[in-house]
């Protein structure tokens, strides 16, 4: 008796072991922060041709900020001898997969995320019937 308590107790613990394998747990990680553009490039035929981003080495790295509460900076510096700084400032909404954000002057954009880890997020979306990818670092 007590042999097949300890059988079927491991049995039990096999399934319900294998049955979490299956199982895909969704992961949200969190936008809000800074994250600095590092790649751009188009989609062609399901294939990606990204160019690294240039940042005026003399000023600060371009950026887009996200904040809890629903705004958006995105930060320009230009290569003069000021290092002179741009602000752009609207809001942003997170839809499952689908980034959209609002410009006062550029009106809405939706994007579709492809990654978003700890470090990257990279996003899809069309501009001119074109489907280009930004790829983007956090800071």
């Amino acid at each position: 008796m007590k042999k097949i308590a300890v059988l079927l107790g491991c049995v039990l613990m096999l399934c319900f072991t294998m049955s979490s394998f299956g199982k895909k747990e969704k992961v949200s990680i969190s936008l809000v922060g800074k994250w600095k553009y590092f790649q751009e490039g188009k989609k062609n035929n399901k294939k990606e041709s990204l160019i690294v981003y240039q940042h005026d080495d003399r000023c600060g790295k371009d950026y887009v900020e996200f904040f809890n509460d629903g705004k958006v900076n995105d930060v320009y510096y230009y290569g003069n001898e000021n290092c002179d700084i741009s602000v752009d400032t609207g809001t942003w909404e997170r839809v499952d997969m689908n980034l959209i954000v609002s410009f006062p002057f550029a009106g809405e954009e939706k994007g579709e995320i492809l990654v978003l880890d700890a470090t990257t997020l990279k996003l899809m979306t069309t501009v001119g019937g074109v489907e280009t990818v930004y790829v983007y670092k956090k800071m």
